[in-house]
């Protein structure tokens, strides 16, 4: 039997059960029939009496687990010899012994130390058997083999054996093979017993030395007796004292602390767990605040202080750019804190870097000299003497590593030599340095003057190059203000006509050589001539209104009674080509401006005069005068008979205005107004009465809501008299229809009633310009809206009230007893065919808004008043009524009498499905969606709170007790008092002398809250509308509450003829839900409006496209074609126009902010990381914007940032007809730009575009090109750089030489990589990379791989699988990998030479690992990552030194037995017991996986900034 060559002996024979088998590979297993185990490494025999050894954990687990007995627990000791507890049923473990079973763990631990002596006794019997086999077996390994003596079992190496050598079998060797095998068992089984013994006196020191351990904690810790008699107090503060000492972290939680100082004896004072945990939470929280405090209270740094810690952190070398630092600091507190600008920054900067230098100098000077002592300390330095030994002496001393350049060290050592045997007589160091110190001058002092002019030159340049720049920029706004300063004087000598428009200018101006010769922009050009025109406008109204002054004295003057033809030829009118029309609309604007003037100087001058505003305050004082009148003295003689008491109100009411007027009508502001001398008296009268109306305009209308609603809304009074109409039966019918059918949404009943209420106003404001008796323009106009629940709290009524111009009882018959009769649509029928009527703001068509209410409601009470005019020179309030059952109708007089004094009020008793109308939230939420700027109007909603203030009854009725006690009259008393008040002053303490805080009761405070106090900032002129104002319109209106990136705000005409005003924001972000699936996503933020009132954010067939889809926009149209129910648009063509207006609009903003990456980079980076992937998005889906957009994308490429296309072509060399690109997404550009396809692209200076994101790939495969260019992707095949024309004939030579040497490699190379690649080619593209695979012409690249492969359908298309293999090898000529692997195929023997199996085996994995490494390189994956790395382990292990077949241990602890049963659900979800708290329950095994964060908002939902509690 033949042994292997590298063992000394057999292996042992396999115990039983165990048999040997071959593994594919060629490797040895070994199988268990009966355990069905397989195993790689040989299995021992086991030897009776002895057993195994166990190998060592290093990872502490469970060693035994013990049931306690009668209980669920069990316990558990770990192999590093600590217990804990453990609770089966609850799957709770603890490490402290729980309290219900401290008696039961008492009596196992009795039982086991009286069973523990019986175990000894057995082992000791057991270690004298082991003893006397031991003995034995040593006897007879002594006789067979003397050298194997000191022989271990660990020194027994069983491997694979690669190659056996044959022996003779003769039978002698056989014999000697049989009794070798028997001593190896004897010596196996002999040397087992040692290293059982040798375990167990290892167990023994261990234990030994644990024991000593804990001797000596026992001794270190608190020495306590075993029942302590503490309180609660005094148990708690010694266990806070124990977390104190063991430093326990107040962050971390009790699981995790606890077995930091569960052993310890003070653990136990406290009674139970849950005491423990109390006070541990509260040395936390002490610990907590002591930590807080201490950081607070650290003192606080300078920001120079913090600068400077910045620089001493962060620069450590002298080479270090401020441009560098600064852009990699700029937005550190830092850095930002200290310094007014960074010029002065930069100084600092340079200061530390000149003293950082100095400070190097002199501490390589120290070096340098330390280093030389330490060569004169080594004697051994001779002549002859090498470096290379005398350094190995010198290495361990410190200060041979403080010279940091080896270099240098051998430059000092070789000068050391040269000095020392010039000088054989130096004794000392000093003279050393000193030689050493002027040789480096001399040999350093040439160096250091160029160095000195280089920087001097480069300082200069620098200098010069800061003063040019300066200049230019001085001179560009020279050039600006001089250019503006001569274009103002062009307007005014060239343009005189305040109509001319620009176009029209235009021709004009270019005939003057100043036009030509200006520097400024066209839009500044427009802004100066529309200014300039401005001017001249407002110089001839000027003009125009002296003209007026001059011909209308008075305020009585009417248009009529000017001369008209005088005016209309006059030179203002005909500058300003004012039409009759014109001229009288100018007039009365200037009239009414007038006549507001004329009035606050009125005002003015009766507050001038006291006794005027004396009268006027007392006569609205109430009841009898103040207090009931002015008392007469008591002394006075001439008051007898008179009473006691003067009334001031009567005296006010009869008081003479005549003998006011003497005193004030030789006041010019008084004469203005004589033709209207009544109303005049009555401002004289109650002289504040329209500025305390108006200084009072919430009390109003806190009162005139109850005002209105009198005792009750009793509109059903049997005495008053009613008038019933029925309707049509045509009518009627309509009618239910227009209820049931006509609206989609009920809601929309609060829009149209509020719509109407808002013509109502607006119908009064208009009529007041004609008839001033109507409306004096001091009484408020608005909306209010009040909701009244019943008592039992079932239903309610719904109160919508205006101060509008009314209705009497025909126009109630008229208006809302005739369907599709509208009351606005008459009115601008008479204003059209008034002559000079103006339109407002009129909202109101169709005549069917009103019936909109009976969609809530079951009743409805109109009561309206209307204004007093001719028509109605005794107003009275009437009221209509209907249900919406009836087929009629009432009108009678409102049984409450004159409750509005002008306007209408709505009474809606909701039905029963329609209650939630009542609350105030889904009030606001109606008016805010469709009415909040509807109207100009305030809308008012009457709310109540409820609020806590001092009881003054108890306060008072405290007061009087205390001021009935009687005082003392006597002396005596007086003294006891004094006496007694002393002694209660020494006695009384401080809680006696704090005052109760006061008794609290509840009052309900009703508060008018206005709904629409935001203006609707797209009606006014944008230049008069600051950023602040758009910033919060846009939060309010679209609920955004970052700032918006940028706006634009625009009026004009579609082609339709439809006038608009809009405002198209960009916002701040785009939410992570668009680009999730960016092609689905609708746009919801258009909000789309007619004459301020919200119609819809759905344009249906006309909306954005997606890439568009995240804007937001507003849009006021002036008219819209709508259904009748004003709920949807009509299809117009003004929705189509309006999509291509935003889209313009859009385009133009992204122009706007592209254009600031020259003048503000930040913002600029800001937007493009927000747009960047918009910009290519619309490039690929719209293709009428897509040359638009695809000009303001950019790009990364290998030379620059944010390039464009047009940049990048500007760029491109000469020849070069393609677009050269690279795509990887995912990876970053720096990577990107090292590729190997980039080689000798970026070595010849080519620009190539880096495309990193998803989006890159498509949008090139949908551009295809640019200005005729194409795109190249470098990583395909069919590179071109444009110049191969002009290539050499030797170039062209040599590359066909060069494809005729490698044809054995190509040939190879194609032959190992079939199926990975289609051919192998000489590359051009490569300079250092030894391979490339590149796709071929109609195949994918890596990048197009990784796109196809999230798509799963491609697969199923036959074309898909070629164009995936479809990749060609290209391999460099010039890079010795190749060379190498050129000769290694041309020496392999051919079949006539015999085959080197071996050395084919080694190629072909060489050329294996080649490929791998290419596809890798060039973004592929290889076929199979197993077998690629399988290659890798065994190149490793040869360059290691490490067989390639030395197994690996792969025994592992099998799983445990199968479980079929399901856990029960209460086992996983076990709620916590009800303790009627709120709060989130997580499942424990969801606990360490699951946090949840919560932060408290204001009102407005703002976040609260966090307050520190303590």
């Amino acid at each position: 039997m033949s042994l292997q060559p590298f063992a000394a002996f057999a292996p042992p024979p396999l115990p039983p059960g165990w048999t040997e088998h071959s593994g594919p590979g060629g490797q040895l297993y070994y199988y268990n029939v009966q355990t069905k185990e397989s195993t790689y490494v040989r299995p021992l025999p086991s030897f009776q009496n002895i057993p195994p050894v166990q190998p060592s954990k290093k990872k502490e687990r469970p060693l035994t687990k013990t049931q306690i007995p009668d209980t669920d627990w069990i316990r558990v000791k770990t192999t590093e010899g600590n217990v804990f507890y453990s609770h089966k049923v609850k799957k709770q473990s603890i490490w402290s012994v729980p309290d219900e079973i401290k008696d039961a763990v008492a009596q196992l631990e009795l039982n086991e130390k009286k069973a523990g002596e019986g175990e000894h006794l057995m082992q000791a019997e057991e270690m004298l058997e082991v003893e006397r086999v031991k003995a034995e077996i040593k006897d007879t390994a002594k006789r067979k083999a003397g050298e194997t003596e000191d022989t271990h079992l660990d020194e027994v190496v069983i491997t694979k054996k690669i190659k056996v050598e044959e022996a003779p079998e003769d039978e002698d060797e056989e014999d000697e093979s049989e009794e070798e095998e028997e001593w190896q068992r004897e010596a196996a089984a002999q040397l087992a017993a040692e290293a059982e013994e040798e375990k167990k006196r290892a167990e023994e020191e261990a234990r030994q030395e644990a024991e000593a351990e804990l001797k000596r904690a026992k001794e270190a810790q608190i020495v306590m007796p075993e029942k302590v008699d503490l309180s609660i107090e005094e148990a708690k503060a010694l266990f806070k004292t124990l977390l104190r000492e063991k430093d326990i972290n107040p962050l971390y939680p009790w699981d995790t602390s606890l077995p930091k100082f569960v052993s310890d004896p003070r653990y136990v004072l406290l009674p139970s767990v849950s005491a423990r945990r109390e006070a541990f939470d509260e040395y936390c929280r002490d610990r907590a605040r002591e930590l807080r405090r201490n950081a607070v209270n650290k003192e606080t740094r300078t920001p120079k202080e913090e600068f400077d810690s910045l620089l001493n952190a962060e620069v450590k070398s002298t080479r270090t750019s401020w441009t560098d630092f600064r852009r990699t600091w700029k937005k550190d507190r830092r850095f930002y804190g200290w310094g007014r600008d960074d010029r002065e920054r930069e100084k600092a900067f340079r200061d530390f870097i000149r003293d950082l230098g100095e400070k190097k100098k002199a501490a390589a000077q120290k070096a340098e000299a330390d280093f030389l002592a330490l060569l004169n300390e080594h004697s051994e330095i001779k002549e002859g003497c090498v470096w290379k030994e005398v350094k190995k002496d010198l290495v361990k001393d410190p200060r041979y590593d403080a010279v940091g350049s080896s270099s240098l060290r051998e430059e000092l050592f070789n000068t050391f030599v040269k000095a020392k045997l010039g000088s054989p007589s130096v004794a000392n160091t000093d003279s050393t340095d000193q030689k050493f110190n002027e040789i480096s001058r001399s040999e350093s002092k040439k160096e250091k003057k160029e160095r000195a002019v280089k920087e001097r030159e480069e300082k200069v340049r620098l200098e010069r190059e800061k003063v040019e720049a300066n200049t230019r920029k001085s001179r560009m706004e020279l050039n600006k203000e001089e250019g503006e300063r001569e274009f103002n004087t062009l307007l005014l000598d060239a343009i005189r006509d305040p109509q001319i428009s620009w176009p029209d200018a235009l021709p004009q101006l270019q005939t003057d050589s100043r036009f030509n010769g200006t520097p400024l922009p066209l839009n500044q050009q427009l802004h100066l001539f529309h200014e300039h025109i401005s001017a001249l406008r407002s110089k001839h109204l000027a003009s125009l209104h002296v003209l007026f002054e001059s011909h209308a004295s008075s305020l009585a003057t009417t248009f009529d009674d000017l001369p008209v033809s005088s005016l209309m030829s006059s030179t203002p009118a005909s500058k300003l080509g004012m039409s009759e029309r014109a001229l009288q609309q100018e007039f009365e604007k200037w009239q009414r401006e007038r006549t507001h003037a004329s009035r606050k100087a009125f005002d003015q001058m009766l507050s001038e005069n006291s006794f005027v505003e004396f009268w006027g305050r007392l006569g609205k004082i109430g009841g009898e005068g103040v207090d009931g009148g002015v008392k007469a003295d008591e002394d006075d003689a001439e008051s007898e008979g008179l009473g006691t008491k003067v009334d001031m109100k009567v005296l006010a009411k009869n008081v003479d205005v005549e003998e006011m007027e003497k005193v004030l009508r030789n006041d010019k502001r008084y004469i203005v107004f004589d033709h209207i001398a009544e109303q005049r008296e009555q401002w004289i009268r109650y002289p504040a009465a329209c500025s305390v109306r108006m200084r009072f305009l919430s009390t109003f209308l806190f009162l005139s809501p109850f005002l209105s609603l009198g005792l009750a809304q009793d509109f059903d009074a049997a005495e008053i008299p009613k008038e019933k109409f029925n309707y049509q039966s045509d009518v009627a019918r309509m009618r239910k229809i227009v209820i049931n059918s006509l609206y989609s949404h009920k809601e929309i009943f609060l829009r149209e009633l509020i719509s109407n209420a808002n013509d109502a106003i607006e119908k009064l404001r208009l009529t007041a310009l004609i008839d001033k008796t109507v409306w004096d323009g001091t009484d408020p106009l608005n909306i209010t809206i009040k909701a009244v629940k019943n008592e039992d709290g079932k239903g309610g009524k719904l109160i919508i009230t205006d101060t509008g111009i009314g209705m009497g009882p025909e126009e109630l018959t008229t208006n809302l007893g005739t369907l599709a009769k509208s009351g606005t649509s008459d009115f601008l029928a008479r204003a059209e065919g008034a002559e000079g009527a103006a339109t407002g703001n009129l909202i109101g068509a169709f005549g069917l808004g009103f019936y909109s209410s009976f969609l809530v409601a079951d009743k409805v009470h109109v009561a309206s008043v209307p204004a007093k005019s001719e028509k109605y020179p005794e107003p009275a309030q009437y009221v209509f009524s209907s249900s919406s059952e009836d087929s009629s109708f009432e009108i009678f007089p409102d049984p409450r009498g004159n409750t509005l004094g002008r306007g209408t009020e709505i009474t809606l008793e909701l039905k029963d499905d329609s209650s939630e109308y009542l609350e105030n939230q889904e009030i606001t939420a109606l008016v805010s969606k469709h009415s909040s700027f509807s109207t100009s109007f305030p809308i008012y909603l009457f709310t109540q709170r409820t609020d806590e203030v001092p009881d003054e009854d108890v306060i008072i009725e405290e007061t009087t007790s205390a001021e009935s006690v009687p005082k003392p009259t006597s002396d005596t008393d007086d003294d006891d008092a004094d006496d007694t008040d002393e002694a209660v002053i020494e006695d009384v303490s401080e809680e006696e002398q704090t005052p109760a805080p006061p008794k609290m009761k509840s009052i309900t405070v009703d508060e008018w809250v206005r709904l629409n106090g935001h203006p609707p900032i797209w009606t006014r002129d944008p230049k008069e509308v600051t950023d602040e104002e758009y910033t919060l319109f846009y939060n309010a209106f679209f609920k955004d509450f970052s700032p918006p990136m940028t706006w634009t705000h625009f009026s004009g005409d579609s082609e339709s003829g439809v006038s608009f005003k809009a405002i198209v924001f960009l916002p701040d972000k785009i939410e992570d839900s668009y680009w999730q699936q960016p092609l689905l996503s609708q746009s919801k933020d258009i909000k789309l409006m007619v004459k301020r009132v919200f119609i819809t954010n759905d344009l249906g067939e006309d909306a954005l496209p997606k890439w568009a889809s995240w804007v937001k926009v507003v849009v006021d149209a002036e008219d819209l074609p709508l259904n009748v129910s004003r709920e949807t648009l009509q299809s117009t063509a003004f929705l189509r126009q309006l999509k291509s207006i935003i889209l313009k609009r859009i385009i133009q903003l992204f122009n706007k902010m592209a254009d600031l990456q020259t003048e503000d980079s930040e913002k600029f980076e800001k937007f493009y990381e927000i747009f960047g992937g918009i910009l290519k998005l619309g490039a690929v889906e719209d293709q009428k914007n897509r040359d638009k957009l695809t000009a303001i994308t950019r790009f990364t490429t290998t030379h620059r940032n944010f390039t464009t296309l047009d940049q990048y072509l500007e760029n491109r060399k000469q020849g070069q007809k393609q677009i050269f690109y690279l795509a990887e997404m995912g990876e970053s550009p720096q990577e990107l730009a090292k590729s190997v396809f980039v080689e000798k692209l970026h070595a010849r200076g080519y620009e190539v575009l880096l495309f990193t994101e998803p989006l890159d790939e498509i949008f090139v495969q949908n551009i295809r090109r640019w200005k005729n260019v194409p795109f190249q992707d470098i990583a395909k095949v069919g590179l071109k750089f444009g110049d191969e024309d002009t290539d050499e004939e030797e170039e062209k030579e040599q590359q066909k030489e060069a494809a005729q040497k490698y044809k054995p490699l190509m040939e190879y190379l194609q032959k190992q990589g079939r199926g990975v690649v289609r051919d192998v080619v000489i590359s051009n593209r490569l300079v250092t990379s030894p391979v490339a695979i590149v796709a071929d012409s109609f195949g994918y690249t890596a990048n197009v791989q990784r796109m196809m492969a999230s798509n799963p359908g491609a697969g199923k298309n036959p074309m898909h699988d070629f164009a995936m293999k479809a990749r060609v090898l290209e391999i460099n000529p010039r890079s010795p990998l190749i060379e190498g692997l050129l000769k290694k195929v041309e020496a392999l023997p051919s079949e006539e030479e015999g085959r080197d199996v071996e050395a084919e085996e080694e190629l072909e994995e060489v050329a294996s690992i080649l490929l791998d490494g290419a596809l890798i390189r060039s973004g592929f994956e290889v076929p199979s990552t197993n077998d690629f790395f399988g290659r890798v382990d065994r190149v490793l292990r040869r360059s290691l030194g490490v067989s390639e077949h030395a197994p690996t241990d792969d025994t592992v602890k099998p799983a445990p037995p199968v479980d079929p049963e399901l856990p029960a659900f209460e086992e996983l979800y076990q709620m916590p017991p009800e303790d009627g708290k709120a709060g989130v329950y997580v499942p424990p095994h969801m606990q360490d996986d699951l946090s949840i964060e919560m932060e408290e908002i204001d009102e407005e939902g703002n976040v609260v900034a966090p307050r520190d509690e303590l």
